[in-house]
């Protein structure tokens, strides 16, 4: 009974923010990350998004894009930790090879800002139905073409990873049998991650041309009507962007300083 309860209000307490204010979120937490210049200050901005991450119904599909994501923060980490042009100092050895404080510190930094774009999309992704961010943000002001770009933009990475699901399936339908360690993963991923992409891509422009065909974008269709009211919704609004403006100058500020 307190688990239901405990999931209900959560649910509860999602549901009473708007589509709008769950985007500046987004913004803002994508701006802190990126304003933030060293591993503590990327890190604290990491617990906030994490925080969302618990008010989520489920996770799963969470952890699947986080995971998907990691085999590139991995990468990253291996290629700047060798490679990156300001290595100087040492961190560690792995037998013949260096891998150099700076290149990791950096690699870290970066992996950092995608978990916390991946952890406030999701938030934003889970606690809303595509019809409801729709609607919202029609009655906004925003126009259809407007509202449909920016769902394809927040929605891809569930669309990438529903397509992976569907390909690893015929790979096992096939006798394909799935890889078990993450190098053998990594190497079995490379090779449709290119067809991956373009074929997400390219169900995005068929749903477009689709709904084209059904008159959504017509001058004179009816914006449809919204199913619940949200808590100060406007004054949410206004705070992220001061928010996230003052995020903008700052960072303006340290170019200009630089």
């Amino acid at each position: 009974m307190d688990a239901a309860k405990s999931a209900s209000s959560n649910a509860n307490w999602t549901a009473s923010v708007d589509p709008v204010t769950k985007l500046l979120l987004i913004l803002f937490f994508t701006l802190a990350a990126f304003c933030a210049q060293n591993l503590v200050e990327a890190g604290i901005v990491l617990v906030f998004t994490l925080a969302l991450v618990f008010a989520l119904p489920t996770k799963k599909s969470l952890w699947a894009m986080t995971a998907f994501s990691l085999f590139i923060i991995v990468t990253m980490v291996v290629i700047q930790g060798l490679f990156w042009p300001s290595n100087q100092t040492v961190a560690f050895h792995l037998g013949t090879i260096d891998f150099y404080q700076e290149g990791l510190k950096h690699a870290l930094l970066l992996g950092s800002r995608i978990l916390v774009i991946i952890f406030s999309t999701s938030f934003f992704i889970e606690t809303t139905t595509l019809s409801e961010n729709s609607r919202y943000l029609e009655k906004s002001g925003l126009s259809f073409k407007q509202v449909y770009v920016l769902m394809s933009v927040c929605y891809i990475l569930p669309q990438m990873h529903r397509n992976l699901q569907k390909i690893r399936f015929a790979q096992k339908a096939r006798g394909i049998q799935p890889a078990k360690s993450l190098w053998s993963k990594a190497k079995t991923l490379m090779p449709v991650l290119v067809p991956l992409i373009v074929k997400s891509f390219q169900e995005a422009m068929n749903r477009s041309i689709s709904l084209q065909l059904r008159g959504f974008d017509s001058p004179v269709r009816r914006v449809p009507k919204l199913d619940r009211t949200y808590w100060q919704d406007r004054a949410c609004h206004r705070l992220l962007a001061a928010l996230s403006l003052v995020l903008v100058g700052v960072k303006i500020w340290e170019i200009i300083c630089k």
